[in-house]
C-alpha cells in the first residue's frame, strides 16, 4: 500500500466525512484510528434552517438522510470558530455547499484569508446541469488546494477527468442520493451505510490510472473497508455514519 495520503499533506490516510463531525474535532477518537485531517460540517455563504421534510430511513445495508444541511452560514461559522482552528492538531478541510459561482468565490475569498485552512471541499448542487457544475469547479480555483465530491455513481473517467482539467487537486467520492417511500410519499435523501462499500470498490477500480488522488469517501465501515479502498488505489478514506459506531 503506497503512501499517497502524504502528498495530501496528511500524516494518516483516515479522515471524517463532512457532517460527521461538526466545526471542530471531539476530543476523543471511537474509532481508535489517528485522523489524518479534519472535515467540516457542511458551510453554505448564507444561514440554512433544517428541512421541513428531514428524515432517516432505514434499508438493508444502511439508511437515507435528509436533513437539508443546516449550518449558521460562512461569516457565523468564522465568526465562531476561526481562532479556534488555528490550534487544531491536524490539517483543516472546509466543506463547502455551493450553487453559483459567485457564492464559490466568496466564500474561498474569506477562507484565504484564514490562515488555519489546509483545503477545500466542494459539494455539487445534485440537480444542476453538468456544464453548471464544471463552471463551479473552476470558479473554486484560487489560493487554496480544492477537492470536489462526486457521488459514487457519478464517479465515471470522463467526469472526473474533466474536473482534473479545470484545477481540482483531487476528487472524494461521495455518497450518492437515493429515493424512498414513506407514508405513501416519496423521501430523497444521501444514502449511508456498508452496502455501498461494493459501489466503492468498483469506482476505485474504474477510476485506477487517472492521475489525480481520490478520497473514498462512503460506504467505510470498518478499518477492513478503508484498507481495501486504499489498496485498490484510494489516497486517503473518510468515515461517515461509521463514526456514530452503530
Amino acid at each position: 500500500m503506497d503512501n499517497h495520503y502524504y502528498e495530501l499533506g496528511l500524516n494518516s490516510p483516515w479522515m471524517n466525512a463532512a457532517g460527521f463531525g461538526g466545526y471542530l474535532p471531539q476530543h476523543t477518537n471511537d474509532l481508535s484510528i489517528p485522523m489524518g485531517a479534519f472535515v467540516t460540517n457542511p458551510i453554505s455563504l448564507l444561514p440554512r434552517s433544517p428541512s421541513l421534510t428531514r428524515s432517516v430511513l432505514s434499508y438493508p445495508g444502511g439508511f437515507m438522510l435528509h436533513s437539508g444541511s443546516p449550518n449558521p452560514g460562512m461569516k457565523n461559522v468564522l465568526k465562531t470558530y476561526a481562532k479556534k482552528w488555528s490550534n487544531l492538531p491536524v490539517p483543516l478541510w472546509v466543506h463547502l455547499l455551493v450553487t453559483t459561482p459567485y457564492e464559490v468565490q466568496t466564500m474561498i475569498r474569506l477562507l484565504e484569508e484564514t490562515q488555519s485552512i489546509a483545503a477545500v471541499e466542494l459539494s455539487l448542487p445534485p440537480d444542476a446541469s453538468a456544464k453548471s457544475q464544471f463552471e463551479l469547479v473552476a470558479s473554486a480555483l484560487g489560493e487554496l488546494p480544492f477537492f470536489v465530491c462526486v457521488p459514487v455513481d457519478r464517479a465515471e473517467p470522463a467526469f472526473i477527468e474533466k474536473i482534473a482539467s479545470l484545477g481540482a487537486d483531487g476528487v472524494v467520492i461521495s455518497a450518492p442520493r437515493g429515493m424512498m417511500m414513506q407514508e405513501g410519499k416519496c423521501r430523497q435523501g444521501r444514502l449511508y451505510g456498508p452496502s455501498l462499500h461494493p459501489q466503492m470498490m468498483a469506482a476505485l477500480h474504474r477510476l485506477r490510472g487517472l492521475n489525480l488522488p481520490l478520497i473514498a469517501g462512503c460506504g467505510i465501515f470498518s478499518k477492513a473497508h478503508g484498507e481495501a479502498s486504499l489498496e485498490v488505489g484510494a489516497a486517503a478514506v473518510q468515515v461517515d455514519a461509521w463514526t456514530w459506531k452503530f
